[in-house]
């Protein structure tokens, strides 16, 4: 700005001492140009908008995740929070024009909108124009913590005793099949039809029960930092658990209360600590040691 006011203040100077008209006319010319380049970007940046078509339901923090806008002119657009790289709506065609714009969020959380910053420098391309506007999301972004360092979690022995050091528990429920014997397996299993049929040892498998569930109860710390590194070491924790195949039941506070709830998968898991908060009370209030410090509790 401060050069174009200048080439047209030094224009004017020339004009004046020169008394040509011509010269004259030029610089009223340049300076309608300039003027109307560093002016009329505002009118058409005060219209800017942005709407989004489509967005993932789930993300992980620290990772890229593309939203598919739809710009209402040629704009760029910056996002704001969560960040994001610049990119451009261009088109040549009028109308909306199609625009990917790729966030990484930082924490973990619900994302409902996204703070963008549109600027256009319509129709000279001299000065850029720009305000900040809030795109709403058509579903929610559950954003996952980082996965952190694993904790091993703590199980209960099987003290009971049987015929064999290397006891496979007795199967109850109904009958599913047969299967080959194994070390451990009780005589009263054996199926001794399919035996003599295939030649060697076949025991009965029936139903078994399920595992009984390893249950979290997750406490966060009042800072923010702490949390978040609480939750990404849950997240490692339990995510083995989940691969093997394991029960596992989260107990945690989220924004509408208390929520205790069997985790389906890792899906799942990412879901329930984007939505987890602190304890209401937990402010000024220290564990037991007199420290606020949260925790994960098998």
């Amino acid at each position: 700005m401060a050069g174009s006011v200048l080439a047209v203040l030094a224009w004017a100077g020339v004009a004046h001492s020169s008394g040509s008209g011509w010269v004259q006319a030029v610089g009223a010319l340049l300076a309608a140009v300039l003027f109307t380049g560093l002016i009329a970007p505002a009118f058409p940046a005060r219209r800017a908008s942005l709407t989004c078509t489509a967005s993932p339901s789930d993300g992980e923090a620290g990772r890229v995740m593309s939203l598919t806008m739809t710009a209402n002119g040629p704009l760029r657009v910056r996002p704001l929070f969560p960040a994001g790289p610049v990119v451009r709506a261009a088109g040549s065609a009028r109308g909306p024009r199609p625009v990917t714009v790729s966030v990484t969020p930082a924490v973990r959380g619900v994302i409902d909108t996204v703070a963008v910053e549109v600027a256009t420098s319509a129709p000279f391309g001299l000065l850029w124009w720009g305000r900040g506007v809030v795109v709403h999301l058509p579903r929610p972004l559950h954003v996952a913590p980082r996965t952190g360092s694993p904790e091993p979690v703590g199980t209960v022995p099987d003290e009971v005793t049987g015929d064999a050091p290397l006891r496979v528990p007795a199967g109850i429920g109904e009958p599913r099949g047969v299967r080959p014997y194994r070390a451990g397996d009780t005589r009263r299993a054996v199926h001794w039809p399919a035996t003599s049929h295939v030649g060697s040892l076949m025991v009965r498998e029936r139903e078994r029960q399920t595992d009984d569930p390893i249950v979290v109860e997750l406490v966060l710390p009042t800072d923010p930092l702490a949390a978040e590194a609480e939750c990404e070491r849950v997240m490692a924790s339990l995510s083995h658990v989940l691969a093997r195949g394991g029960p596992v039941v989260l107990g945690s506070r989220e924004a509408e209360g208390r929520v205790v709830r069997l985790v389906r998968d890792r899906v799942d898991l990412g879901r329930r600590l984007a939505r987890a908060v602190t304890s209401p009370g937990r402010a000024g209030t220290g564990g037991r040691d007199g420290g606020d410090a949260g925790g994960l509790t098998p």
